[in-house]
This record gives structure tokens, C-alpha cells and sequence, in this order.
């Protein structure tokens, strides 16, 4: 990761990391690069806790937004983040910052049309 990208760690019972988060600065946005949690500690509300944490973080920041790309094609990916206030963002009226952030997450050869990009204005 790029210097400057917080990381914000989840332990569980025996103080051990069980899920993380990494943003990093787009702009006038926050942008939440990675997110997960061990699946064996999942629906636990760590990952909403995760997020929530980095939404807080962008605000004390002051950033205009947090923006996020994910796999439109896992069920379960779009609807957390919708959940947590998050909307989509057509890629065609998304600051160049955003669209760049977009197509380097994308892995190689796969469909634009199967992720999403994601803000949450603050």
C-alpha cells in the first residue's frame, strides 16, 4: 500500500486480527481500497464496524466523500454497502479520480459491468 494509507485492524477474543480495512486519499474523497474479515468471524457487524470506522475518519479528514469499488456480481457486496448509506455512481458522471481508482481495481480481462463504484457523501 501506498504511504499515508491508514489500515484500521478488528481483533477478536484472543486479541488476534480478524478483519481490516485500508483507505486511502482520491481527492476530495476517502477512498475505502480494501475491506475484509475472516469468514469465521463473519455477521458479527465487524465489517459495518470497519466501515463505519473509516466513514468516521474521513469526516474528522474532511473529505467530501468515501467512494468504494466492489463486485456487483456477489449478492451479498452491493446490498451491505447500500445498507451502510453508500450509492452507486454511474462511472460515466464520476470525477476522473474516481473512473481512474475504477479501472486499476479492475481485475484483468474481467467485464466493467460486473463492479460497482460506490460514495457516500459526508
Amino acid at each position: 500500500m501506498a504511504e499515508g494509507c491508514p489500515v484500521w485492524v478488528a481483533t477478536g477474543a484472543q486479541g488476534l486480527p480478524v478483519g481490516y480495512a485500508v483507505a486511502l486519499p482520491l481527492g476530495p474523497f476517502f477512498h475505502l481500497r480494501e475491506l475484509s474479515v475472516d469468514p469465521a468471524h463473519g455477521r458479527r457487524g465487524l465489517g459495518g464496524a470497519l466501515v463505519r470506522t473509516v466513514v468516521e475518519a474521513a469526516r474528522e479528514r474532511g473529505f467530501e466523500a468515501v467512494s468504494l469499488t466492489t463486485f456487483r456480481t456477489v449478492p451479498f457486496n452491493q446490498p451491505f454497502y447500500e445498507k451502510l448509506g453508500f450509492a452507486e455512481r454511474p462511472l460515466e458522471t464520476a470525477p476522473q479520480a474516481l473512473r481512474d481508482a475504477f479501472h486499476r481495481e479492475l481485475p484483468e480481462g474481467m467485464d466493467p459491468a460486473a463492479r460497482v463504484l460506490m460514495l457516500l457523501s459526508l
